[in-house]
């Protein structure tokens, strides 16, 4: 197979959500900012985005009583309760609501490619392939380099949504609401910050919600402090996570911390053989699944690359495998291959020219700790 670059059919990431010009603005101002402040706010975007394409959230919701004096109501993407566990060290179970698997993945896939874009100024056009093609995502570097990539990627921690609803909607705490659309609609909302508290985003009616408020919010130079603050919540999140710290707090508002301790059975009823959130939900590129597939799909791109050196391979996250990176990318990173009929004999010896070898993939952009080799970005 044969690839051209001015002849692959795709389009700019998240070119078809009306929310993309404000995801473009927080990008503007993530600018020059440390790696793990752009890794916090893709969180918080695939929050925004998580429940803008679930349909029939107010189904889900529950009465939570608490999470502040301004707000009664909880609804978040891991099954345990947020507020209840950080206020009160109540082990709530609360089942997670998410997009079907595939806007989700679609989500998550175009969500990183435009911080890509946006945040790597080297990177001149991304576009998203997808479907049956042999790569996901198509990048063309300034220096004339064009990467096929492999796109996985998953948040690190998911923040859930609270709301004011009115009384009338409340059948006691951790119960299903009584609630229409349209009452939840005008109904007053926050997104919920772990070990922070609710950052108000006005009502669901209005424009963009919840994307243009949260974005205002966190590009508003008075609201530095309690940003730093959570920021250093998720760096602690990003560290329980990667050493399975279950002493730390934030391991289980992380994903992938499996089941709650003993004591969440004993004292707060969790129910039996539910978890939090499963493996399946790992961050980044750490899902094992993923890494596995991420790799084949590298080699089989650079099987149809190899005899163009512009022509590069990536694995595009964004966060590297944090837990099973040394077992399953580590022992690739600086793997070569080549082909049989590459064989030359040379002094007597068969051997391969360095110019007929390929990597295993020539690189692993992500927002935190890239592999990038020699080339800017």
């Amino acid at each position: 197979m044969a690839f051209e670059f001015n002849n692959i059919k795709g389009k700019q990431p998240l070119v078809d959500y009306p929310w993309r010009t404000e995801v473009d603005r927080l990008l503007n101002w993530l600018e020059g900012q440390d790696p793990h402040i752009h890794a916090f706010c893709f969180d918080l975007m695939i929050s925004c985005a998580y429940i803008d394409a679930t349909s029939g959230v107010e189904k889900s919701i529950e009465q939570c009583s608490h999470i502040s004096s301004e707000y009664n109501s909880h609804l978040g993407f891991i099954n345990l309760c947020s507020p209840c566990y950080t206020n009160k060290n109540k082990w709530t179970y609360q089942k997670a609501v998410k997009p079907q698997s595939g806007a989700l993945g679609k989500l998550s896939s175009e969500m990183i490619l435009r911080f890509i874009e946006k945040l790597y100024p080297e990177l001149s056009e991304v576009l998203v392939i997808g479907g049956s093609e042999a790569a996901d995502a198509v990048l063309k570097h300034k220096s004339g380099l064009i990467i096929f990539a492999e796109v996985k990627s998953a948040p690190l921690v998911t923040y859930p949504f609270v709301f004011n609803v009115p009384e009338s909607c409340l059948s006691g705490n951790h119960e299903k609401l009584t609630i229409t659309t349209s009452q939840l609609r005008s109904s007053s909302s926050a997104i919920f910050l772990h070990g922070i508290g609710p950052i108000p985003l006005g009502t669901l009616e209005g424009a963009l919600w919840p994307f243009k408020p949260l974005v205002d919010f966190l590009i508003d130079e008075s609201n530095k402090t309690i940003i730093n603050d959570s920021i250093n919540e998720w760096l602690s999140a990003k560290a329980a996570y990667t050493h399975k710290d279950r002493t730390n707090k934030m391991f289980f508002l992380a994903n992938a911390s499996g089941s709650p301790p003993k004591i969440a059975k004993d004292l707060d009823g969790w129910p039996k053989k539910e978890s939090i959130s499963d493996s399946k939900t790992s961050a980044g590129m750490d899902r094992t699944d993923d890494i596995k597939k991420a790799i084949y799909q590298s080699l089989k791109i650079g099987t149809n690359l190899k005899g163009d050196s512009r022509l590069k391979t990536a694995i595009i996250s964004n966060l590297p495998a944090y837990r099973h990176g040394g077992e399953y990318v580590t022992p690739f990173t600086d793997m070569m291959w080549g082909l049989e009929k590459d064989f030359k004999t040379i002094d007597g010896h068969e051997a391969i020219l360095s110019k007929d070898l390929r990597r295993a993939f020539d690189f692993i952009i992500t927002l935190e700790e890239p592999i990038l080799r020699d080339m800017k970005i």
